[in-house]
């Protein structure tokens, strides 16, 4: 319910100076380096509020775009908070959903059907098997999920299949470039469009838009992709007035196609633009800040920001040092049974740079009995039943959605088997026509048996009836309709012993889901009940189930909570192995620890194992290199004394040794003639065997005893640091 407005007085005077700046803001463009924390969500809600009641902008004249619908949500909140009445002139959602509204309102000028639908992963991932199959590729674990990756970073870099193929020379390549010919000529037969392409398509209609957009404004800047970029241009374009928030510090999606030089150059793109930087931070203490801060001050790739705090300056960062990684697990789960002993299990979230680092935690989590939450697993619109049952209502939509009518065709069991399949995907190609079609010739006729027959036109009625009712039936309904006609719930009674009446309740939570959709819809449609699930993000449930929260930093991005703990601050794997040695993509793994870091509102735990089990092999790993550049004086340090005594932060001198720049690893070093040779053999150039990464050559040692550290170049596994007390390490003689 709306409630009552804010006096315009009250409405600045909550607000710090530079929040200030940023809202009250004439026009024209403008650039708001929004430090974490410090309040951007609200300067933003702030802006749209004082241009509609300051500056008498319409309402429908404003566009904000953010990157969750978490963020949506909360922004036109509290815009309606702030005007007292329903944001209902301001167009605020994610630019996927701002793309999607362009293409429903203009699908005839995209080249897309009226009744186009959006394929989910999944969806997306049978497409492409259904083409490794056709070129007689095995499709083993993740294959298709590699080739999508790789189509998907081609189309963020707006690049055809026309253009992928250009360039591909290796046989590698040139598969690829044909799997992707394919699957966007699939995706067209389908009536389909994937995630990328919401963008892609909407693009070329974001001009026709331009002229009603009074203002832009774009939260989250530093993670604009080149379509994203594009399209705030071009909505821009007529008014010029451009509002972007970001923080270059917290650009860390690098991977799916974010460029984080659209927030670097902006000035340049927009000559002068005014640029305010909110620098206070509300969020964590001050100890969390300076530590965030003293990590982040490495980059260079910077526009700089000096944040700080009014918060207290809170405790030191815990940081524990474990053996293995099945220690380091172990002490996480007892530091989140003595948090859940006097505050809720949801207030903590461990925080980790790859998924497969959980499955440790997890282990532990359940030894000890602690509830948790796995962000990223399986979601709720990934199920099988759930989207069993989508799979209905979009082929009713759509009779062109090959993927949908593989997916149901025969479930629940009705005796069509792989047989009439192939029959009718015989069909198909004859006719160069969609599944469903070719269903239709074939069940007219007498080339299938008369039983096949029989149960493929009970398919084709039980659609034509979704098909019918999906035009004036409320989507709920529809929903209850396809569970009526086919059997659903004995279905799932028969086929999953045990498992049947929780996958009954997840299609009762998806009835529920329609009807919500219902309420907060003026003008709901079967087809805009899709467009939400397929917009539906792995962040918007965090919290949604009691227990503490397990998720990767990416996921974390945009959350906070009062305790946070980060797990396997080692080298090799944060940084990751496959950055630390490229220094753009070793500045965005800097950015990400920045990101971790500033999830933390009270308290901050960090944990690292001396060894890692790493594909079934025990791996030792040095600190990493953000523990180094933390601050002595912030630090509390745990854990095995044989670990702390010569690698970690408690010594200014080996803090001081790590930050050297590494030895030259492309030759191994020679021994200078008139350099002492060591007792313990182990001198610079010396050949040793170690009895994991095998031989390699010491290029360079440090201190002394069981403090004696060795820089060491192995063939085949690159440079490793290793204490020989610790370690089974041999003096290769006479090599």
């Amino acid at each position: 319910m709306p409630g009552s407005m804010t006096p315009p007085e009250q409405q600045l005077s909550s607000l710090n100076p530079a929040q200030q700046e940023a809202v009250t803001h004439e026009g024209g463009a403008l650039l708001v380096l929004a430090g974490a924390g410090s309040g951007k969500t609200r300067v933003i809600a702030h802006r749209i509020a004082w241009l509609v009641r300051e500056r008498g902008v319409p309402p429908a004249g404003i566009i904000a775009v953010t990157f969750t619908n978490k963020a949506a949500r909360e922004m036109r909140s509290r815009v309606e908070a702030i005007l007292g009445t329903e944001a209902g002139g301001p167009w605020i959602g994610t630019f996927h959903g701002l793309g999607l509204r362009m293409l429903r309102r203009d699908a005839d000028l995209a080249g897309l059907p009226r009744s186009f639908v959006v394929y989910d992963a999944d969806d997306q991932a049978a497409l492409v098997r259904r083409l490794l199959r056709e070129h007689e590729v095995d499709d083993q674990a993740g294959s298709a999920r590699s080739f999508l990756s790789r189509i998907s970073r081609a189309k963020n870099a707006m690049e055809s299949p026309q253009a992928f193929a250009a360039r591909a020379f290796s046989p590698d390549a040139k598969l690829v470039a044909e799997i992707y010919a394919g699957y966007e000529e699939g995706l067209k037969r389908a009536g389909a469009i994937d995630f990328d392409d919401i963008l892609l398509k909407s693009l070329p209609l974001a001009e026709r838009y331009a002229p009603r957009t009074h203002h832009l404004l774009v939260d989250e800047y530093q993670d604009t992709n080149r379509p994203q970029y594009l399209m705030a241009k071009s909505l821009s374009s007529v008014h010029g007035n451009v509002s972007v928030v970001g923080d270059e510090d917290q650009s860390i999606y690098r991977f799916r196609g974010a460029e984080i030089k659209n927030i670097l150059d902006f000035e340049r793109d927009h000559p002068g633009a005014a640029v305010v930087k909110l620098e206070q931070n509300y969020r964590s203490t001050g100890t969390i800040l300076e530590a965030a801060s003293s990590v982040i001050a490495n980059n260079a790739a910077r526009k700089g920001k000096v944040l700080w705090t009014e918060n207290p300056k809170g405790g030191r960062i815990e940081v524990h040092h474990a053996l293995d990684d099945r220690g380091e697990a172990a002490w996480i789960a007892r530091r989140a049974a003595e948090t859940g002993a006097r505050r809720p299990f949801e207030d903590v979230a461990v925080l980790y740079r790859t998924n497969a680092q959980s499955r440790a935690i997890e282990e532990a989590f359940r030894r000890e009995r602690i509830p948790y939450q796995l962000v990223g697993a399986q979601q709720f619109y990934e199920r099988k039943e759930v989207k069993d049952v989508l799979a209905y209502l979009r082929l009713a939509l759509n009779p062109g959605d090959d993927v949908s009518f593989r997916r149901i065709v025969n479930v629940p069991t009705r005796g069509l088997g792989d047989t009439t399949v192939d029959a009718v995907v015989a069909e198909a190609r004859a006719q160069q026509a969609p599944l469903l079609a070719a269903a239709r010739t074939l069940a007219a006729g007498t080339a299938l048996p008369s039983r096949a027959t029989k149960a493929l036109q009970a398919f084709l009625d039980v659609v034509d009836t979704l098909a019918t009712r999906a035009a004036t039936e409320p989507a709920a309904i529809v929903i209850e309709g396809v569970l009526d006609a086919v059997g659903y719930e004995a279905y799932l009674e028969k086929s999953y012993p045990g498992e049947g009446a929780d996958r009954m309740d997840n299609v009762r939570a998806l009835v529920s889901a329609a009807v919500e959709y219902e309420r907060e819809t003026d003008t709901p449609t079967l087809l805009g009940f899709l467009d939400r699930s397929a917009l539906v993000s792995e962040a918007d449930n965090v919290g949604a189930r009691p227990g503490v929260t397990l998720m990767t930093i990416h996921l974390a991005k945009g959350l906070e909570f009062p305790i946070v703990i980060i797990p396997g601050m080692e080298e090799n794997v944060f940084p990751h192995s496959r950055s630390r040695d490229v220094p753009d993509e070793l500045e965005e793994e800097r950015r990400l620890c920045y990101v971790a870091i500033t999830r933390a509102r009270e308290r901050l735990l960090l944990s690292r194992a001396m060894s890692r089990l790493q594909a079934g092999v025990p791996m030792t790993n040095m600190p990493s290199r953000f523990l180094q550049e933390i601050p002595d004086a912030l630090l509390d340090e745990t854990g095995s004394h044989a670990v702390t005594s010569w690698d970690m932060p408690g010594s200014s001198a080996a803090r001081a040794a790590y930050r050297r720049p590494a030895p030259t690893a492309s030759r191994p070093a020679a021994r200078p003639s008139d350099m002492p040779v060591e007792a313990d053999g182990f001198n610079v150039g010396a050949k040793v065997a170690h009895p994991m990464f095998g031989r390699g050559q010491v290029l360079d040692r440090e201190g002394s005893g069981k403090n004696l550290k060795l820089t060491i170049q192995f063939s085949g596994h690159g440079t490793k640091r290793i204490l020989p007390a610790y370690t089974q390490l041999e003096v290769v003689r006479g090599a």
